[in-house]
Protein backbone atom coordinates (compact mmCIF):
# COMPACT_ATOMS: atom_id res chain seq x y z
CA UNK A 1 0.00 0.00 0.00
CA UNK A 2 3.23 2.32 -0.80
CA UNK A 3 3.26 2.16 3.52
CA UNK A 4 5.59 -0.57 4.24
CA UNK A 5 9.07 1.08 3.82
CA UNK A 6 7.92 3.73 6.00
CA UNK A 7 6.44 1.33 8.71
CA UNK A 8 10.14 -0.43 9.00
CA UNK A 9 11.57 2.87 8.80
CA UNK A 10 9.34 3.69 12.30
CA UNK A 11 10.17 0.37 13.58
CA UNK A 12 13.77 0.84 13.15
CA UNK A 13 13.45 4.09 14.60
CA UNK A 14 11.51 2.60 18.07
CA UNK A 15 14.61 0.01 18.28
CA UNK A 16 16.47 3.68 19.45
CA UNK A 17 14.60 4.10 22.02
CA UNK A 18 17.34 3.26 24.43
CA UNK A 19 17.28 3.61 28.29
CA UNK A 20 20.05 6.01 27.88
CA UNK A 21 18.15 8.33 25.50
CA UNK A 22 14.88 8.54 27.38
CA UNK A 23 17.58 9.96 30.03
CA UNK A 24 18.83 12.52 27.88
CA UNK A 25 15.80 13.29 26.66
CA UNK A 26 14.36 13.42 29.75
CA UNK A 27 17.35 15.66 31.32
CA UNK A 28 16.70 17.85 27.96
CA UNK A 29 13.29 18.07 28.64
CA UNK A 30 13.73 19.16 32.39
CA UNK A 31 15.76 22.20 31.38
CA UNK A 32 13.45 23.06 29.04
CA UNK A 33 10.75 23.20 31.99
CA UNK A 34 12.66 24.58 34.69
CA UNK A 35 13.99 27.91 32.27
CA UNK A 36 10.60 28.05 31.30
CA UNK A 37 9.46 28.44 34.73
CA UNK A 38 12.38 30.61 35.77
CA UNK A 39 11.36 32.62 32.88
CA UNK A 40 7.89 32.75 33.73
CA UNK A 41 8.54 33.89 37.63
CA UNK A 42 11.41 35.69 36.93
CA UNK A 43 10.48 39.59 38.33
CA UNK A 44 7.56 38.69 39.98
CA UNK A 45 6.37 38.89 43.61
CA UNK A 46 6.32 34.68 44.43
CA UNK A 47 4.13 35.76 47.70
CA UNK A 48 1.61 36.83 45.25
CA UNK A 49 1.84 34.05 43.35
CA UNK A 50 1.34 31.58 45.72
CA UNK A 51 -1.26 33.23 47.17
CA UNK A 52 -3.09 33.62 43.93
CA UNK A 53 -2.25 29.59 43.72
CA UNK A 54 -3.33 28.91 47.17
CA UNK A 55 -6.73 30.79 46.15
CA UNK A 56 -7.60 28.74 43.27
CA UNK A 57 -11.05 27.06 43.36
CA UNK A 58 -10.40 23.01 43.50
CA UNK A 59 -13.48 21.58 41.41
CA UNK A 60 -12.92 23.66 39.07
CA UNK A 61 -9.54 22.60 38.78
CA UNK A 62 -10.29 19.16 38.94
CA UNK A 63 -13.01 19.82 35.85
CA UNK A 64 -10.17 21.32 34.08
CA UNK A 65 -7.90 18.16 34.92
CA UNK A 66 -11.11 15.99 33.37
CA UNK A 67 -11.18 18.02 30.51
CA UNK A 68 -7.31 17.81 30.01
CA UNK A 69 -7.63 13.80 29.99
CA UNK A 70 -10.02 13.72 27.46
CA UNK A 71 -7.16 14.16 24.95
CA UNK A 72 -5.70 11.03 26.26
CA UNK A 73 -9.11 9.11 26.03
CA UNK A 74 -10.20 10.25 22.99
CA UNK A 75 -6.63 9.29 21.53
CA UNK A 76 -6.99 5.91 22.94
CA UNK A 77 -11.03 5.45 21.97
CA UNK A 78 -9.96 6.35 18.31
CA UNK A 79 -6.80 3.99 18.28
CA UNK A 80 -9.73 1.29 19.18
CA UNK A 81 -11.23 2.12 16.63
CA UNK A 82 -9.27 2.32 13.52
CA UNK A 83 -7.62 -1.19 15.14
CA UNK A 84 -11.16 -2.65 15.28
CA UNK A 85 -11.74 -1.95 11.64
CA UNK A 86 -8.60 -3.69 10.46
CA UNK A 87 -9.70 -7.06 12.75
CA UNK A 88 -8.04 -6.61 15.66
CA UNK A 89 -9.60 -7.34 18.72
CA UNK A 90 -8.05 -4.04 20.98
CA UNK A 91 -9.08 -3.38 24.37
CA UNK A 92 -10.05 -0.12 25.75
CA UNK A 93 -6.88 -0.51 28.29
CA UNK A 94 -4.54 -1.46 25.33
CA UNK A 95 -5.76 1.53 23.52
CA UNK A 96 -5.33 3.78 26.60
CA UNK A 97 -1.51 2.51 27.02
CA UNK A 98 -1.02 3.16 22.73
CA UNK A 99 -2.57 7.11 24.05
CA UNK A 100 0.08 7.62 27.27
CA UNK A 101 2.83 6.16 25.50
CA UNK A 102 2.54 8.11 22.74
CA UNK A 103 2.10 11.38 24.80
CA UNK A 104 4.67 10.87 27.29
CA UNK A 105 7.31 10.13 23.96
CA UNK A 106 5.91 13.23 22.54
CA UNK A 107 6.40 15.48 25.01
CA UNK A 108 10.23 14.34 26.04
CA UNK A 109 11.76 14.32 22.63
CA UNK A 110 12.24 17.47 20.06
CA UNK A 111 9.76 17.80 17.69
CA UNK A 112 7.87 15.02 18.90
CA UNK A 113 9.35 12.62 16.99
CA UNK A 114 9.47 9.83 19.81
CA UNK A 115 5.90 9.54 20.36
CA UNK A 116 4.70 7.23 17.11
CA UNK A 117 7.98 4.80 16.77
CA UNK A 118 6.99 3.84 20.84
CA UNK A 119 3.49 3.53 19.92
CA UNK A 120 4.59 1.78 17.07
CA UNK A 121 6.89 -1.19 19.25
CA UNK A 122 4.41 -0.99 21.93
CA UNK A 123 1.62 -2.18 19.26
CA UNK A 124 4.21 -4.75 17.75
CA UNK A 125 4.80 -6.24 21.25
CA UNK A 126 0.50 -6.75 21.21
CA UNK A 127 1.08 -8.55 18.02
CA UNK A 128 -0.47 -5.64 15.81
CA UNK A 129 1.15 -5.76 11.98
CA UNK A 130 3.37 -2.77 11.98
CA UNK A 131 1.71 -1.82 8.30
CA UNK A 132 -1.66 -1.47 10.21
CA UNK A 133 -0.16 0.19 13.46
CA UNK A 134 1.46 3.10 11.38
CA UNK A 135 -2.15 3.05 8.98
CA UNK A 136 -4.18 3.78 12.62
CA UNK A 137 -1.61 6.08 13.99
CA UNK A 138 -1.70 8.18 10.60
CA UNK A 139 -5.15 8.06 10.25
CA UNK A 140 -5.55 9.12 14.15
CA UNK A 141 -3.25 12.42 13.12
CA UNK A 142 -5.00 13.18 10.40
CA UNK A 143 -7.96 13.19 12.06
CA UNK A 144 -6.96 15.59 14.99
CA UNK A 145 -5.49 17.64 11.94
CA UNK A 146 -8.55 18.26 10.43
CA UNK A 147 -10.45 18.66 14.17
CA UNK A 148 -7.85 21.78 14.75
CA UNK A 149 -8.37 23.19 11.38
CA UNK A 150 -11.68 23.90 11.73
CA UNK A 151 -10.89 25.50 15.34
CA UNK A 152 -8.24 27.34 12.84
CA UNK A 153 -10.35 28.59 10.86
CA UNK A 154 -12.62 30.30 13.28
CA UNK A 155 -9.41 31.71 15.06
CA UNK A 156 -7.92 33.36 11.70
CA UNK A 157 -12.09 35.28 11.05
CA UNK A 158 -11.66 36.25 14.32
CA UNK A 159 -7.88 38.06 14.30
CA UNK A 160 -9.05 39.44 10.56
CA UNK A 161 -12.10 41.21 12.23
CA UNK A 162 -9.91 42.42 15.33
CA UNK A 163 -11.22 40.54 17.88
CA UNK A 164 -7.83 38.69 18.63
CA UNK A 165 -4.71 40.57 18.09
CA UNK A 166 -1.65 38.68 19.36
CA UNK A 167 1.90 40.61 18.82
CA UNK A 168 3.84 40.26 15.88
CA UNK A 169 5.93 37.72 16.29
CA UNK A 170 3.43 35.51 17.55
CA UNK A 171 1.05 36.35 14.49
CA UNK A 172 3.96 35.26 12.41
CA UNK A 173 4.14 32.13 14.22
CA UNK A 174 0.45 31.29 14.04
CA UNK A 175 0.46 31.95 10.19
CA UNK A 176 3.00 29.47 9.82
CA UNK A 177 1.30 27.44 11.57
CA UNK A 178 -2.05 27.41 9.86
CA UNK A 179 -0.29 27.18 7.08
CA UNK A 180 1.39 24.07 7.75
CA UNK A 181 -2.01 22.57 8.77
CA UNK A 182 -3.34 24.08 5.24
CA UNK A 183 -0.40 22.24 4.00
CA UNK A 184 -1.16 18.85 5.36
CA UNK A 185 -4.98 18.54 4.55
CA UNK A 186 -4.25 20.07 1.40
CA UNK A 187 -1.44 17.18 0.59
CA UNK A 188 -3.99 14.51 1.86
CA UNK A 189 -6.78 16.17 -0.24
CA UNK A 190 -4.98 15.68 -3.26
CA UNK A 191 -4.00 11.94 -2.45
CA UNK A 192 -7.35 11.14 -2.21
CA UNK A 193 -9.01 13.03 -5.20
CA UNK A 194 -6.36 13.39 -8.24
CA UNK A 195 -2.96 11.62 -8.03
CA UNK A 196 -1.77 14.27 -11.19
CA UNK A 197 -2.51 16.76 -7.96
CA UNK A 198 -0.44 15.00 -5.68
CA UNK A 199 2.08 14.35 -8.23
CA UNK A 200 2.43 18.21 -9.28
CA UNK A 201 2.57 19.15 -5.50
CA UNK A 202 5.32 16.48 -4.42
CA UNK A 203 7.37 18.56 -7.63
CA UNK A 204 6.48 21.87 -6.22
CA UNK A 205 7.55 21.33 -2.64
CA UNK A 206 10.71 19.20 -4.40
CA UNK A 207 11.83 22.35 -6.09
CA UNK A 208 10.93 24.75 -3.26
CA UNK A 209 13.05 22.26 -1.47
CA UNK A 210 16.29 22.57 -4.31
CA UNK A 211 15.88 26.63 -3.56
CA UNK A 212 16.54 26.43 0.52
CA UNK A 213 19.81 27.42 1.92
CA UNK A 214 20.20 23.44 3.59
CA UNK A 215 23.25 21.41 2.78
CA UNK A 216 21.12 17.49 2.60
CA UNK A 217 18.35 18.47 0.35
CA UNK A 218 18.29 14.95 -0.63
CA UNK A 219 17.03 14.22 3.00
CA UNK A 220 14.45 17.12 2.72
CA UNK A 221 12.80 15.23 -0.21
CA UNK A 222 12.94 11.78 1.12
CA UNK A 223 11.07 13.39 4.56
CA UNK A 224 8.71 15.09 1.79
CA UNK A 225 8.30 11.58 -0.15
CA UNK A 226 7.39 9.32 3.17
CA UNK A 227 4.92 12.36 4.24
CA UNK A 228 2.94 11.53 0.72
CA UNK A 229 2.82 8.02 1.62
CA UNK A 230 1.26 8.31 4.71
CA UNK A 231 -1.15 10.85 3.17
CA UNK A 232 -1.78 8.26 0.34
CA UNK A 233 -2.25 5.31 3.32
CA UNK A 234 -4.55 7.47 5.07
CA UNK A 235 -6.19 8.45 1.79
CA UNK A 236 -6.84 4.75 1.25
CA UNK A 237 -8.95 4.44 4.56
CA UNK A 238 -11.19 7.09 3.96
CA UNK A 239 -11.82 5.74 1.23
CA UNK A 240 -12.44 2.58 2.30
CA UNK A 241 -14.23 2.96 5.73
CA UNK A 242 -15.61 6.69 5.94
CA UNK A 243 -18.32 5.49 8.56
CA UNK A 244 -15.16 4.83 10.70
CA UNK A 245 -13.58 7.77 9.81
CA UNK A 246 -16.52 9.61 10.76
CA UNK A 247 -16.80 8.60 14.20
CA UNK A 248 -12.62 9.03 14.45
CA UNK A 249 -13.38 12.57 13.58
CA UNK A 250 -15.95 13.39 15.72
CA UNK A 251 -14.14 12.03 18.61
CA UNK A 252 -11.01 14.36 17.47
CA UNK A 253 -13.79 17.40 17.48
CA UNK A 254 -14.76 16.37 21.24
CA UNK A 255 -11.44 15.95 21.66
CA UNK A 256 -9.69 19.41 20.88
CA UNK A 257 -12.69 21.25 21.95
CA UNK A 258 -12.51 19.95 25.51
CA UNK A 259 -8.34 20.65 25.50
CA UNK A 260 -8.60 24.69 23.84
CA UNK A 261 -11.52 24.63 27.22
CA UNK A 262 -9.06 24.16 29.42
CA UNK A 263 -7.90 27.97 29.86
CA UNK A 264 -11.17 28.75 30.41
CA UNK A 265 -11.74 26.37 33.27
CA UNK A 266 -8.17 28.18 34.43
CA UNK A 267 -10.09 31.76 34.43
CA UNK A 268 -13.36 29.88 36.25
CA UNK A 269 -11.17 28.51 39.13
CA UNK A 270 -8.77 31.99 39.66
CA UNK A 271 -12.34 34.11 39.70
CA UNK A 272 -11.27 35.77 36.30
CA UNK A 273 -14.20 37.23 34.12
CA UNK A 274 -12.78 40.11 32.26
CA UNK A 275 -13.77 37.75 28.82
CA UNK A 276 -16.27 34.72 28.10
CA UNK A 277 -15.93 31.10 26.95
CA UNK A 278 -15.74 31.95 22.68
CA UNK A 279 -13.10 34.80 23.22
CA UNK A 280 -10.77 32.60 25.55
CA UNK A 281 -11.36 29.83 23.32
CA UNK A 282 -10.02 31.52 20.26
CA UNK A 283 -7.19 32.85 21.87
CA UNK A 284 -6.11 28.68 22.82
CA UNK A 285 -6.26 28.27 19.62
CA UNK A 286 -4.19 31.08 18.44
CA UNK A 287 -1.87 29.49 21.46
CA UNK A 288 -1.70 26.49 19.38
CA UNK A 289 -1.19 27.35 16.09
CA UNK A 290 2.19 29.34 17.44
CA UNK A 291 3.56 26.14 18.36
CA UNK A 292 3.20 24.14 15.43
CA UNK A 293 6.94 25.29 14.02
CA UNK A 294 9.18 25.25 16.75
CA UNK A 295 10.61 21.92 17.61
CA UNK A 296 11.63 22.78 21.67
CA UNK A 297 10.08 19.13 23.87
CA UNK A 298 6.28 19.39 24.70
CA UNK A 299 6.88 23.22 23.19
CA UNK A 300 8.36 24.14 26.58
CA UNK A 301 8.88 27.86 27.19
CA UNK A 302 7.01 29.12 23.87
CA UNK A 303 3.75 28.00 25.19
CA UNK A 304 4.61 29.91 28.44
CA UNK A 305 5.03 32.88 26.59
CA UNK A 306 2.15 32.87 23.78
CA UNK A 307 0.14 32.29 26.75
CA UNK A 308 1.59 35.32 28.70
CA UNK A 309 0.72 37.48 25.58
CA UNK A 310 -2.02 36.16 24.31
CA UNK A 311 -3.81 36.51 28.16
CA UNK A 312 -2.41 39.75 29.29
CA UNK A 313 -5.77 41.06 28.70
CA UNK A 314 -7.63 38.64 30.02
CA UNK A 315 -6.24 37.56 33.49
CA UNK A 316 -6.56 41.23 35.17
CA UNK A 317 -7.46 39.85 39.09
CA UNK A 318 -4.49 37.34 39.40
CA UNK A 319 -1.00 37.29 38.63
CA UNK A 320 0.07 36.24 35.20
CA UNK A 321 2.99 34.26 36.33
CA UNK A 322 0.17 32.17 38.22
CA UNK A 323 -2.48 31.75 35.94
CA UNK A 324 0.65 30.67 33.47
CA UNK A 325 1.59 27.88 36.21
CA UNK A 326 -1.74 26.55 36.75
CA UNK A 327 -2.73 26.43 32.96
CA UNK A 328 0.13 24.89 31.87
CA UNK A 329 0.31 22.14 34.78
CA UNK A 330 -3.18 21.39 33.79
CA UNK A 331 -2.95 20.89 30.30
CA UNK A 332 0.79 19.44 29.90
CA UNK A 333 2.51 18.82 33.07
CA UNK A 334 -0.76 16.91 34.78
CA UNK A 335 -1.22 15.10 31.18
CA UNK A 336 2.73 14.21 31.37
CA UNK A 337 2.59 12.97 34.53
CA UNK A 338 -0.50 10.79 34.30
CA UNK A 339 0.91 9.47 31.05
CA UNK A 340 4.01 8.23 33.04
CA UNK A 341 1.99 6.56 35.71
CA UNK A 342 0.07 4.67 33.62
CA UNK A 343 2.00 3.81 30.51
CA UNK A 344 4.11 1.99 33.64
CA UNK A 345 1.04 0.52 35.12
CA UNK A 346 -0.64 -0.46 32.09
CA UNK A 347 2.47 -2.27 30.03
CA UNK A 348 3.65 -3.94 33.94
CA UNK A 349 0.06 -5.04 34.91
CA UNK A 350 -1.63 -5.25 32.15
CA UNK A 351 0.70 -7.15 29.66
CA UNK A 352 1.29 -7.07 25.97
CA UNK A 353 -0.38 -10.07 25.85
CA UNK A 354 -1.08 -10.98 21.92
CA UNK A 355 -4.13 -10.41 20.39
CA UNK A 356 -5.50 -12.38 17.66
CA UNK A 357 -7.13 -11.23 14.43
CA UNK A 358 -11.34 -11.88 13.91
CA UNK A 359 -11.24 -10.74 10.53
Amino acid sequence: MGGNSTCEGRMSMSGNLSVRKMIRYGAVFLIFAVAACFLVLKGTDIRTVWEALAGTSVPFLIAGILMAEVFHLAEGTNLCILLHSFGYSTTFWQGMKYAYIGFFFSSITPSSTGGQPAQLYAMKKDGIEIAHGTLALVGELASFQIAVFFMELMAAAAILQGKVRPTKELLVLAVLGFLINILFITGLLSVMFSRRLKDRLLRLLHGAVDRLPVKDKKKWREKLDEAFRDFQTCADLIRRKPRVMGKVLLVSLYQVICWFSIPYMVCLAMGENAAGYPQVFLLQTVLFMTTALLPFPGAAGISEYAFVRLFSEVITKNPMAAATLVNRGISFYCLLAISAVMMVFLWKYKGAGKMSKFV
